[in-house]
């Protein structure tokens, strides 16, 4: 059975969702608001006989505002959803934590393109505060990175966190964890 046979199902196969009806109309609801609200306080002013240049100034102000609410929240909503997104060249792969010499790791990763390898790095619980930023490979950029932490104490654990371009990496929300 394909096509509609009774008139309530050519009805329902025909409706268009209400929400696509409007979506096109959006960027003109400010201008509609203008026009509904100075229309209704031209016409209070007409009503109650009153024709002073003051009066018909604040109306078409409080329309004016009115009316740019709409665009204001757009605005801001619009914004709130912006991200900066690193390209995937430069996302840290190939992640290790490699002992070096008593009380020191080497801390190594790859990207597909060269940047500015940096590591937060602290005791566990890492903060912004108590962790320490160190910056790999002599501030230069490169593909292959690493950088040696120094005066780690044995049995205790650490946290930290990859800056590659402009953009912190951990494990998937939480920071990269290892004990000494």
């Amino acid at each position: 059975r394909n096509a509609p046979e009774t008139k309530e199902e050519i009805a329902v196969s025909q409706q268009i969702p209400f929400g696509d009806t409007l979506a096109p109309l959006i960027p003109y609801a400010p201008v509609f608001l203008f026009v509904l609200l100075f229309t209704v306080a031209f016409g209070m002013q007409v009503v109650n006989k009153i024709r002073s240049a003051r009066h018909m100034m604040v109306a078409i102000l409080i329309a004016f505002f009115a009316a740019s609410i709409p665009t204001v929240l757009n605005y801001v909503q619009q914004g709130t959803r912006q991200e900066a997104r690193a390209g995937p060249e430069e996302v840290p792969r190939q992640v290790r934590v490699a002992p070096q010499s008593p009380g020191s790791v080497v801390i190594s990763w790859e990207t597909d393109a060269p940047r500015v390898g940096v590591v937060r790095f602290g005791k566990k619980p890492l903060t912004n505060a108590s962790g320490r930023v160190y910056i790999g490979n002599d501030q230069m950029s490169v593909r292959m990175h690493s950088v040696q932490i120094d005066t780690l104490t044995k049995k205790q654990p650490y946290q930290f966190e990859i800056m590659s371009g402009n953009t912190w990496y951990d494990n998937n929300g939480k920071y990269i964890e290892f004990t000494y």
